[in-house]
């Protein structure tokens, strides 16, 4: 059946996430985020984030509640197919995922290195730190990690996503049945303040170039670490922001999110 681009509903979209590290963070990578924001704070109208506010996404499980059932947001919007969410099968995938632990590695990344990957067509190292830009006066300094095996790459993240379409959960970013999005994003900040390009590809650059001369920081990412979030802002704000561990939640918890 074809569909509309727009949403022909006025129903309430639920904003869930699952997302790794909100609170607690292994050592490595909380020292990491502090000397990158100390770093930044140089930066005239950056305002980082708390500690335990900053989280990777793994994937956005926003849906409408319908009586039907809680229609994917995401694979409505993206591929225009209204599916309802296997909630269910899905937590429990989770909380059995052959996948899970694996490693994410932020820095080390060499520009003159292959690690068989390139996120977005760009080399690990172009994409291991970037202020991404919102308007003119916003940008968000985001610090990307990739699963590693053996010093290459990994898709199992990407993996990861894409089995969640077996639950009819649709990751925002694979939009077509080929797309790839294997990056392990943190999002620092904001700074609002009018960058010019030079000023954008300088800090970019020297924080490259801190991560590409640090030993590799290695974190492995398990089921403790990952939690389902119900959000009022992107940012997830600590006072806005309900979340439920994975090793805690039951079906009827993480319905009672929607």
């Amino acid at each position: 059946m074809h569909l509309p681009q727009q949403l022909p509903f006025t129903l309430e979209v639920s904003n869930i996430s699952l997302v790794a590290f909100y609170g607690d963070k292994p050592a490595p990578l909380n020292q990491l985020i502090k000397n990158i924001q100390s770093y930044l704070s140089q930066l005239q109208g950056f305002a980082p984030y708390q500690m335990a506010q900053v989280h990777a996404t793994v994937l956005g499980c926003e849906g409408s509640k319908t009586a039907a059932g809680i229609i994917s947001k995401w694979f409505y919007l993206r591929r225009n197919e209204i599916r309802y969410l296997d909630c269910d099968n899905w937590l429990k995938y989770l909380q059995n995922c052959s996948l899970l632990p694996f490693n994410i590695c932020f820095g080390g990344y060499k520009c003159d290195r292959d690690y068989n990957f390139l996120s977005r067509n760009q080399h690990p190292y172009g994409r291991s730190f970037q202020l991404q830009k919102v308007d003119d006066t916003t940008y968000i300094p985001v610090l990307i990690g990739w699963t590693k095996k053996d010093d290459l790459i990994t898709l199992d993240l990407d993996q990861l996503r894409r089995d969640a379409q077996k639950f009819n959960l649709l990751h925002k970013y694979h939009s077509k049945a080929d797309s790839v999005d294997n990056d392990f994003y943190l999002r620092l900040g904001t700074i609002h303040s009018p960058l010019s390009i030079d000023m954008v590809a300088t800090v970019e650059n020297q924080i490259r170039q801190i991560l590409t001369n640090i030993p590799a920081i290695t974190i492995s990412l398990a089921q403790k670490d990952l939690a389902f979030a119900r959000y009022q802002d992107l940012s997830l704000s600590l006072g806005t922001t309900k979340t439920i561990p994975l090793p805690e939640i039951t079906i009827k918890k993480l319905l009672e999110l929607y």
